[in-house]
């Protein structure tokens, strides 16, 4: 059994973004994937200065981290442009950020500049902060079912007329 300390989320905060062209008839998603599972922004609209302000979080033990750790398993956002007429997801770029820098203590998020920026006139960043929680769901099997009333001692008459072997 797990004890709750040994169980951890990894909590990536995407805050807002800065140096982005201003394209009003889209929309700005950015897709974080982490040991194979990808989780995503909420779509906002994609200004020169796009507010995200969304945490995006992995449940892990701290086995798995200290072995992801030692692989140097990378978390990858990638930025994409949304149009929502013809629901086109064209990449901006990527941004890929180490796990090993993640810690149970709070830190200042940082600006990431986008990788492979598709806006090759903007130096487009991200505002991002990466940290480990505690994780302090309660556990899956403190559920307790309550104990069944009494029954009265009647044996039904349908029964009664059966053989017991």
């Amino acid at each position: 059994m797990v004890s709750k300390s040994d169980q951890l989320l990894i909590v990536v905060s995407i805050l807002e973004g800065r140096h982005f062209p201003k394209r009003p008839k889209h929309m700005l998603v950015v897709e974080a994937k982490f040991d194979g599972e990808q989780l995503a922004t909420d779509p906002v609209d994609h200004t020169d200065q796009p507010e995200f302000a969304t945490e995006l979080a992995w449940e892990i033990d701290r086995k798995a981290l200290h072995q992801h750790r030692l692989q140097r398993t990378p978390i990858k956002l990638q930025c994409f442009a949304l149009d929502p007429v013809t629901s086109a997801k064209e990449t901006i770029g990527y941004i890929v950020l180490d796990l090993r820098t993640a810690q149970e203590t709070k830190q200042a998020p940082k600006w990431y500049q986008l990788l492979s920026n598709k806006y090759t006139k903007f130096k487009s960043e991200i505002q991002i902060s990466i940290a480990l929680e505690t994780d302090t769901k309660p556990p899956v099997d403190s559920f307790k079912a309550k104990g069944a009333p009494p029954r009265d001692g009647k044996v039904s008459a349908i029964l009664a007329g059966l053989d017991p072997r």
